[in-house]
């Protein structure tokens, strides 16, 4: 189900979704609704490093909490130089989860 959504947007990001939208021959609304799909994505997977980075998340949680599966999520911390602190508790929760 989908609902509409009034929001005002700055004149510069209108002036940018304009040109993505000549740019990609695409309506206006479909680059919106990309843009926001991908922000809500990108918000999901920060929440998700900060939990895992303060320990209230084990890998395997807080890749459920970003929506993407555990080895992306690891690819993430390496490519972020993030350290894997991993407990055999937090190893044992994880492999219950699967």
């Amino acid at each position: 189900m989908s609902e509409t959504i009034s929001v005002r947007i700055p004149e510069n990001e209108q002036k940018e979704i304009d040109t993505l939208s000549r740019l990609n021959r695409r309506k206006k609304s479909e680059v919106l609704r990309e843009v926001l799909h991908r922000g809500i994505q990108d918000m999901k997977l920060e929440f998700a490093l900060e939990k895992f980075k303060r320990e209230e998340a084990t890998a395997a949680k807080a890749a459920y909490l970003a929506g993407v599966p555990l080895t992306q999520f690891l690819d993430v911390l390496s490519e972020r130089k993030i350290e894997l602190h991993y407990t055999l508790k937090e190893l044992k929760e994880d492999f219950e989860g699967l």
